[in-house]
């Protein structure tokens, strides 16, 4: 082998061995390495992410109802209880001009006072009304009920004070005389009972001052 051929040899086989390393090195080659920072997950949980809509502030059932609620014929009155008329108990009597009016009131029982008024003119009874007061889940009513005549029934509407002085105010709706009927509670054993209303579109009223007298003698008692 001359020289020339010696070399070419040996640039053969350095070549070889080159290219044998090289891919002996591909092969070896470790994949790709990944980002070093991963990718941070969602700050927010799904589950924790707060809804598309606002909530209100207050729940449906914690919401305020109407400052004032729809009541038919006006706001009701609270009714005092029965006892607030218990200063009625016993017998009473006065006179407006030829009538004389008497009435009587057994003391509350069972949620109600029974009692009844008579009037006499010219010596002769005119008129005689059964009377109650009773006490109903919707307030207290004054039921009258008149010799000949159906019964009318006035519901508690009002009780003021007037200078100390209690005055209770029963109603109806209806068209008949009376639609109002008032106890006036006075000093010392009086009062004064008043029938009111319109008569043919003109305001009626009739006051009976009344005192009281002793159930059996109708004196007036002392002291």
């Amino acid at each position: 082998m001359n020289k020339a051929t010696r070399t070419l040899f040996i640039v053969a086989c350095v070549s070889a061995t080159l290219t044998s390393s090289f891919a002996i090195g591909q092969m070896a080659s470790p994949p790709p390495t990944q980002s070093a920072t991963p990718q941070a997950p969602s700050a927010t949980p799904p589950a924790a992410q707060s809804p598309s809509a606002t909530p209100q502030a207050t729940p449906p059932a914690a919401q305020s109802p109407s400052a004032t609620p729809a009541t038919p014929g006006g706001p009701a009155a609270a009714s005092p209880p029965i006892s607030a008329l218990g200063w009625l108990r016993g017998c009473w009597t006065g006179k407006v001009g030829r009538r004389e009016l008497t009435e009587q009131w057994q003391e509350p029982r069972g949620g109600t006072m029974e009692g009844f008024s008579q009037t006499v003119v010219r010596g002769e009874t005119r008129d005689y009304t059964s009377l109650r007061i009773e006490s109903k889940p919707d307030g207290l009513y004054y039921v009258a009920i008149p010799s000949g005549k159906k019964e009318l029934a006035f519901k508690f509407a009002s009780v003021e004070d007037d200078r100390g002085v209690k005055v209770f105010t029963f109603s109806h709706p209806g068209e008949e005389f009376p639609q109002r009927i008032v106890y006036r509670q006075n000093d010392q054993g009086s009062m004064f009972a008043q029938v009111g209303g319109k008569v043919s579109g003109k305001d009626k009223e009739v006051t009976y001052p009344l005192h009281k007298v002793d159930c059996v003698t109708g004196e007036v008692p002392r002291g």
